[in-house]
């Protein structure tokens, strides 16, 4: 039985996506002063972030780093509500795509896929456009938020209007052993931070030592999943442009630890041409590796 926070959410929610697009970034030029001059939302977290992962950039670029990335964060959290109301040719006028036919070779060889996208550009919006890629089994892996509410309005959001199945990340591989002779799609974000223990992987990433989550690379190797790298950048406000990295289209030949290499390049890469569309805010190097610590 959802509460009445989960109600009164949606009616927000609801109330935000009926509203035009330029609203909505005026809201955002709001809330980003807010959150940056007055509430100042984790902005040591943020400094620190660019700060050690740019350390040849001088501090008037690291603020226009910040600065630019506060923006973006606001224009997500506008643009969110849209999936409440925004059907698949509502993507297609504000998400195109530069390279396409990697995509394509794959489908033409009813491969199982891994769309391995991190916090960058609208992670949520792509989400919503993988069934229309092709007549895949689709499934979106998420992250189950702490809120009851928030959580469930989070999944209807992310499902309404669209044919995806969603998968908690602790059941994930169990959900998808069940379907494995099917053809599938699954949606990952792959750069979430783990518990920092021995049994992750462990490697430099932006000048930091970095631990990752090894399910993607676990299961792709298990079930014969190719992987491709989603790099989703922002080239105006609500306009966002993908290009696909092929990460591998044969995990099992692949030695362990290499696919989660080629992926960590892949997101390196990325952050560096585009260093205000990844999300900083996060507390992403908690963690020490054991044998240091």
């Amino acid at each position: 039985m959802k509460s009445i926070g989960f109600y009164l959410l949606k009616w927000w929610v609801d109330f935000q996506s009926i509203q035009p697009y330029w609203l909505l970034y005026l809201k955002s030029d709001v809330y980003c002063f807010l959150m940056y001059h007055v509430v100042r939302y984790r902005r040591d977290v943020v400094r620190q972030n660019l700060l050690r992962s740019f350390p040849d950039k001088d501090a008037k670029e690291i603020k226009t780093i910040e600065k630019h990335f506060y923006r973006n964060l606001c224009d997500l959290f506008v643009e969110a509500p849209k999936m409440m109301c925004m059907g698949p040719n509502g993507y297609s006028k504000r998400i195109t795509y530069a390279n396409p036919e990697v995509l394509d070779r794959l489908i033409e060889r009813k491969k199982s896929i891994f769309y391995a996208i991190p916090h960058s550009g609208n992670w949520e919006w792509y989400g919503k456009m993988i069934p229309s890629f092709a007549p895949y089994n689709n499934v979106a892996v998420y992250k189950k938020v702490k809120n009851p509410a928030f959580d469930a309005l989070m999944l209807m959001m992310r499902t309404k209007g669209i044919s995806v199945e969603t998968a908690e990340a602790d059941t994930a591989f169990k959900h998808l052993v069940q379907r494995r002779n099917q053809w599938n799609a699954v949606l990952m974000i792959a750069d979430q931070t783990p518990h920092g223990l021995a049994s992750d992987y462990w490697t430099e990433f932006l000048h930091q030592d970095t631990c990752w989550f090894t399910g993607i690379e676990r299961i792709a190797k298990s079930l014969d999943y190719s992987i491709v790298f989603v790099d989703m950048r922002r080239r105006g406000r609500g306009l966002y442009e993908v290009r696909y990295e092929l990460i591998t289209d044969n995990p099992k030949e692949t030695k362990d630890g290499e696919i989660m290499e080629r992926y960590v390049r892949c997101l390196e890469r990325f952050i560096e041409a585009n260093p205000d569309n990844w999300l900083w805010s996060h507390r992403r190097w908690k963690h020490q590796r054991p044998e240091a610590a």
